[in-house]
């Protein structure tokens, strides 16, 4: 995902007369803390950053900018006392887009694992509770289950789901790696996706659709997110005066696949 990021980030950033430093807080704010100490003792002109969490960090972020460090929230709309752009996705959109997509295929039991305590992963949320309610589905409490990112969090929380009665038929992961652990989940509980159990996901990842059942998903242009980030930042390096925050949303769409049914369909 953040690869495809930095495949728009780049050729801006060279043409612009920039070097990339590359740094990964794999979800751990602790890291993300470490890693910003060390971009600000380079000196590094601007950071673009997907946040790990919503306030962990937010005091250093705001040094940061303090400093007259240029940031550019990227995928996040965490952290909003941080003056700075932001490139987005509609992420209500997402959940809504998802969720429609199983009810419109006959889905009834239309379960959501959730991602970590960020904006982004709420709104999908919040899409995927209008769009039940907006079919006149009630929502069962245990349809939804706090998980996170990974893998491992998507397989832990449907082996929770797996035990809720009457039985779910669908599942809206958070991101795409939750929903290939929801998937590993499914088979070895002896049940097929998509026939005992839909699935979908979000982001689109690289292989996604080389699965051993292609995965149907949420998708948006993560190079448009890139190149836009990158526009922006530079654009606020060249330039005296300071340019008022701006947000930037790239729409997104729905990439349906084998692991939804909606191929039948």
């Amino acid at each position: 995902f953040f690869v495809e990021i930095v495949a728009g980030i780049e050729p801006i950033a060279s043409v612009g007369g920039y070097g990339l430093l590359l740094c990964s807080s794999g979800e751990d704010p602790t890291k993300e803390r470490a890693e910003l100490e060390m971009l600000r003792s380079r000196q590094v002109d601007g950071i673009v950053l997907a946040s790990a969490h919503g306030s962990a960090n937010e005091d250093l972020l705001r040094q940061l900018t303090g400093l007259g460090t240029a940031i550019v929230m990227i995928d996040r709309d965490d952290h909003p006392r941080v003056d700075c752009h932001r490139v987005l996705t509609d992420d209500e959109r997402v959940g809504v887009l998802a969720t429609t997509h199983l009810v419109e295929l006959g889905r009834k039991a239309i379960a959501h694992i959730g991602g970590p305590n960020i904006v982004h992963a709420k709104r999908r949320e919040k899409g995927w509770r209008e769009a039940l309610k907006s079919k006149g589905v009630k929502i069962d409490p245990e349809w939804f289950v706090e998980g996170g990112f990974m893998e491992s969090d998507g397989y832990r929380a449907t082996k929770r789901l797996l035990t809720v009665r009457p039985r779910i038929d669908a599942i809206f992961a958070a991101n795409d790696p939750a929903a290939i652990g929801a998937m590993k989940a499914i088979w070895e509980a002896g049940l097929k996706v998509p026939d005992d159990i839909a699935v979908v996901g979000v982001g689109d990842i690289a292989l996604g659709d080389l699965l051993k059942v292609p995965l149907t998903t949420v998708s948006w242009s993560r190079k448009d997110q890139g190149l836009n980030a990158a526009e922006l930042l530079l654009n606020g390096l060249d330039s005296e005066e300071k340019d008022a925050p701006r947000r930037v949303i790239i729409p997104p769409r729905l990439v349906v696949r084998e692991s939804s049914g909606g191929t039948r369909a």
